[in-house]
């Protein structure tokens, strides 16, 4: 079986479970690391038995064995590095945000065309079998009434804040904040179940840092209104819920969703909706999903998922945009 050759940019949590995902995969080797220090780079390197390990950043873009780069620096870093990336001929799989504006979008998205490959957002949630599940669950509805969804979870970061720090998830310099990080995670839901809305009005709590540290958005659409409350600075155990004028769907979570269920609005009765057991590595079905469209792109079936994806991901940064200005 034919293996994509992996290259990763970040040291961080996340790094390491997409690495941990993308091996579990069968579909890709890992070929390269880069982190900014050469101790860095080699104890990664070491962890995770790397081929190569770089703190120079030309040499690892340069390197001709990497087929796919996955980019998980701070927010700000995205455009710029995936731009190289594809500047250099392979493809980029990039962490959310995927940028930090809609100019940033169309112009990241027209190079990997040029180019003749494949930039991808790395929104892991709407490749879980569960997700797509529910995404069936709503449009089977007979009408919708509404939505709130919520993704608001304290950041141990926040502590740091507190005394007087400035780490980059709470950085304006480094386009952190809360719909960034979580709040983009509720937007992919509203926007895969019930498309783009026709106006946004968002209201943010900022912090001392100068960043929304949680905040809610109201997405109007012709009939019906969706609610997103997320944050970083706080702890929701708030269910998401999609009204329809039989049932309610009650979800445990928007992303990592695990149980669900159908509650009838006249009597309150409950049904069970019937979800896979969770996977061991969450990240598992966006690197297996990546690996199919970046390996066989020609595939009319891999266009047409891979145009569905820039899709539902250029309206999610419009909404962000929307959100961000406000």
């Amino acid at each position: 079986m034919t293996k994509l050759k992996l290259g990763t940019i970040g040291t961080s949590s996340i790094t390491e479970q997409f690495i941990e995902a993308a091996v579990l995969s069968s579909a890709y080797s890992l070929e390269a690391v880069y982190s900014r220090t050469d101790s860095t780079a080699n104890d990664f390197k070491a962890k995770f038995k790397a081929e190569k390990a770089y703190s120079d950043w030309e040499s690892f873009l340069t390197d001709e064995d990497i087929d796919v780069i996955y980019i998980a620096s701070p927010n700000s870093l995205h455009f710029e590095q995936a731009m190289a990336v594809l500047n250099h001929k392979k493809h980029a799989i990039v962490e959310k945000p995927m940028v930090t504006s809609l100019a940033e979008w169309d112009e990241l998205t027209q190079t990997a065309e040029k180019n003749g490959k494949v930039v991808v957002e790395a929104a892991r949630h709407i490749h879980e079998p569960n997700f797509i599940k529910i995404t069936e669950q709503i449009k089977a509805l007979p009408d919708v009434y509404g939505a709130s969804l919520t993704y608001s979870k304290y950041s141990s970061r926040y502590d740091k804040v507190l005394s007087g720090e400035e780490p980059a998830i709470f950085s304006t310099k480094f386009a952190g904040g809360a719909a960034n990080d979580l709040g983009i995670y509720t937007v992919y839901a509203a926007v895969s179940w019930f498309g783009k809305p026709e106006s946004v009005h968002s209201f943010s709590q900022k912090i001392r840092t100068g960043v929304d540290g949680k905040g809610t958005a109201v997405l109007r659409y012709p009939e019906f209104d969706v609610t997103l409350n997320y944050g970083k600075i706080n702890t929701s155990l708030q269910h998401s819920e999609v009204y329809s004028s039989e049932q309610t769907i009650v979800l445990d979570a928007i992303t990592g969703l695990e149980q669900a269920s159908l509650v009838d609005a006249r009597t309150r009765e409950e049904q069970v909706i019937d979800l896979d057991s969770p996977a061991d590595n969450p990240l598992i079905w966006e690197a297996r999903t990546f690996s199919e469209v970046m390996l066989q792109p020609a595939l009319e079936e891999n266009k047409l998922r891979l145009q569905e994806w820039n899709r539902l991901s250029r309206t999610v940064h419009e909404v962000l945009e929307d959100i961000r200005k406000q």
